[in-house]
């Protein structure tokens, strides 16, 4: 049976997401950011727990653009902000691109410290992902077919191609919208409100540290073959579990604990 097309969250549902998921006191800086606001944030981040080492290439503007989920015209005007502030720098001719300045700046930036303020809203959208996927995925073991199966084997090998963070986001994203298609659970777009109010938290990794993840949709994607809803269950739970050491408020403890 086909996957039934979930679609997108409407405005209305999504301003109704952000009132109830992001009500914890000073979480409210987060929703009061640009879009430029935040690609800086997400950036400054990146590089800050060195997952962006000095110098550096990042990818061209388009991919970022497409991996940061904004529009072209944003992370430009966000990469030039950081290039004017010394974080970034542009080299011209061959091998020329946007690079991270070999002795970047500390910045006291305004959008990097909502984004910290926001740390117990972000903590409370990754235990709602957990139990919003748990669903998730123990329905999608119940009614994946071997052609999903093999359409999600092919996203993580695009994953495990891709050649930065950026790239790899792209069917990343794609492969957790399939298998919430996959389950046909009617509250599937509340729970794409809850992933993509997350995503717009993560920063840029480095290919390297992203083969745990890979690893696990490998998993999950054997238990749907084998319709195995606990074993569904587990690898979801763990898979978004990671998310607490990973993204940056589990990499700022990691920090605060190492230089203790």
């Amino acid at each position: 049976m086909a996957a039934k097309k979930i679609s997108a969250p409407s405005a209305a549902q999504e301003r109704e997401v952000d009132r109830l998921l992001f009500a914890a006191p000073g979480s409210a800086a987060v929703t009061r950011l640009t879009a430029v606001e935040t690609v800086r944030a997400r950036i400054l981040l990146s590089i800050e727990h060195a997952l962006l080492a000095p110098g550096s290439k990042l990818p061209s503007t388009e991919l970022i653009a497409a991996g940061l989920e904004v529009s072209v015209i944003t992370a430009r005007r966000a990469l030039e902000s950081l290039v004017e502030d010394g974080v970034l720098e542009r080299r011209r001719g061959r091998g020329g691109g946007t690079f991270v300045a070999q002795n970047p700046p500390q910045l006291n930036d305004s959008s990097v410290q909502a984004f910290r303020a926001d740390e117990q809203a972000i903590l409370r959208l990754i235990d709602q992902r957990s139990l919003m996927e748990s669903a998730i995925a123990a329905s999608a073991a119940a009614h994946a077919t071997s052609a999903q199966c093999d359409e999600l084997d092919a996203l993580i090998v695009q994953s495990r191609q891709a050649a930065t963070w950026h790239e790899h986001h792209i069917p990343d994203t794609r492969f957790h919208r399939l298998v919430a298609e996959i389950s046909t659970l009617p509250e599937v777009s509340a729970y794409l409100a809850t992933y993509e109010a997350l995503t717009k938290y993560f920063v840029p990794y480095p290919q390297e540290q992203l083969e745990e993840g890979r690893g696990h949709h490998s998993a999950l994607v054997a238990a749907l073959r084998r319709h195995d809803p606990l074993a569904a269950i587990e690898v979801t739970r763990e898979h978004v579990d990671a998310l607490r050491r990973e993204m940056f408020v589990g990499l700022r403890r990691r920090s605060s604990s190492s230089s203790s």
